[in-house]
């Protein structure tokens, strides 16, 4: 059963025709007639528009109404309700060469049966990948299907320009090839913007995707961050030839703590349960590897059964072992060069520092040193400064992927990666956006 929108107030039928005009982006001389009906949650708009009268736009000579079709699409939601728009739109016939045609449509894009707005909205919440795609189908009411199709009709995504400063990393996930479980995900490091998703982070995917790009714009690359994967190393010294290859600090400093830590469960577990150097290091190990404010107030500890800040505990930690003690100064000593070096003076004091680490022969820093040996240059190249006084780092990428994972689990199992990307991308990357111009879909750039 259909029933009239009711509206109560003195100007009634102004009220509902301006709200309802204004939703579809019309003035009131455009349209010559226009009612309503509601059936429970659903407002339908019968519209029709002034007739214009258009020339032929086959041979441009004048042309007659040659009766109605009824073209039905949605709009955006009108005081609460989901609203279909019955438009009844002229068909014409020439005069001249008899040819028929339809009046222009000014509401949805060609082929879709929702309004521009409606589709604005929809990508919108495409570029919120916190918003999975029953969600943003449910606010629309639309299908799935139907979001699918505006993603892939609207977010075709060439790839993107190099830029100066690029970062490599990897993300776990299914959808990466067949022998790979790695996705390459690349950002542009001065823009703070996602560049590119690569379905591999293998050697032979990256070696393709970098020689279908020109050398002219492979060569404006000054500096790539990535993680002491060498693959990534030797990709970029292959196709990158201007490029300084730049470690991720905070990957040399987890070897190190890696390292230390290995020592303390080591000497931990010579001591018995239950003793005081077993406490202490079970405990308390973290007054050793993290930053902690020792001069704490002190609190009742019930092993020592009085009062200890964590002084007292950090003190006591430095007594168990020689060889502790040594590996913690040691770390402590990288700890602090990592912080304030400058470069290029930290290329000299980098040298006595690893010294000193060969000279204390611990074995549990044996990989920190192989790796930091291996890659002391381009971890030196971190400490490089080219540009907002910024470090060289992975923080970046690491960020972009804890978004990618957000949107990986909003997808719940999402495979096709074609429309992964392309709504990454469009969502982590402000220089993209959409546009709609016919029947074709352009990528547009700020």
């Amino acid at each position: 059963m259909k029933r009239m929108l009711v509206m109560h107030g003195p100007n009634l039928n102004l009220t509902i025709d301006y709200i309802i005009t204004s939703a579809l982006n019309l003035s009131q001389d455009q349209v010559q007639s226009l009612s309503t009906s509601r059936n429970q949650d659903t407002l339908n708009i019968y519209l029709l528009l002034i007739n214009k009268h258009p020339i032929c736009p086959y041979c441009g000579a004048d042309t007659s109404s040659k009766g109605l079709l009824t073209y039905t699409f949605k709009t955006q939601d009108i005081a609460g309700l989901k609203t279909i728009v019955n438009w009844k739109r002229r068909r014409y016939k020439c005069h001249d060469c008899h040819r028929t045609f339809s009046e222009d449509n000014i509401f949805t894009p060609d082929g879709m049966h929702s309004t521009f707005s409606m589709v604005d909205q929809i990508m919108k919440d495409l570029g919120d990948i916190s918003i999975n795609l029953k969600t943003i189908a449910l606010r629309a009411h639309v299908s799935i299907p139907t979001i699918e199709l505006y993603a892939d009709s609207y977010l075709r995504i060439p790839r993107q320009f190099l830029p100066e400063y690029l970062g490599i990393d990897e993300l776990y996930s299914d959808m990466a090839l067949k022998n790979s479980s790695y996705l390459c995900v690349m950002v542009d490091n001065k823009a703070r913007v996602l560049n590119e998703v690569i379905q591999s982070r293998s050697k032979r995917e990256l070696s393709t995707y970098f020689e279908n790009i020109p050398l002219s714009e492979r060569q404006r690359v000054k500096i790539v961050t990535m993680d002491m994967w060498q693959p990534y190393k030797d990709v970029v010294k292959k196709y990158l030839p201007n490029a300084i290859v730049a470690v991720d600090p905070f990957h040399v400093i987890e070897h190190l703590t890696a390292g230390f830590s290995r020592l303390r469960i080591d000497i931990m577990n010579r001591y018995e349960k239950g003793s005081r150097a077993y406490y202490l290091l079970k405990t308390w190990h973290k007054l050793l590897e993290t930053d902690y404010d020792l001069d704490d107030d002190p609190k009742y500890n019930s092993f020592f059964r009085q009062k200890l800040n964590y002084r007292n505990l950090y003190d006591q930690l430095l007594e168990i072992d020689p060889v502790l003690t040594l590996a913690y100064h040691l770390k402590e000593l990288f700890r602090n060069f990592n912080r304030t070096a400058i470069y290029p003076s930290c290329t000299n004091e980098i040298t006595s520092i690893l010294d000193a680490f060969i000279s204390a022969d611990i074995p549990a820093y044996e990989d920190f040193l192989t790796s930091i040996t291996n890659w002391k240059e381009e971890y030196l190249n971190s400490f490089r400064r080219p540009y907002d006084d910024r470090k060289q780092s992975n923080a970046l990428s690491e960020y972009m992927n804890s978004r990618l994972r957000v949107l990986i689990n909003v997808s719940n199992g999402l495979s096709n990666f074609p429309r992964f990307r392309a709504r990454a991308l469009y969502a982590l990357n402000r220089k993209l956006y959409y546009t709609i111009s016919h029947l074709s879909v352009y990528l547009s750039f700020h």
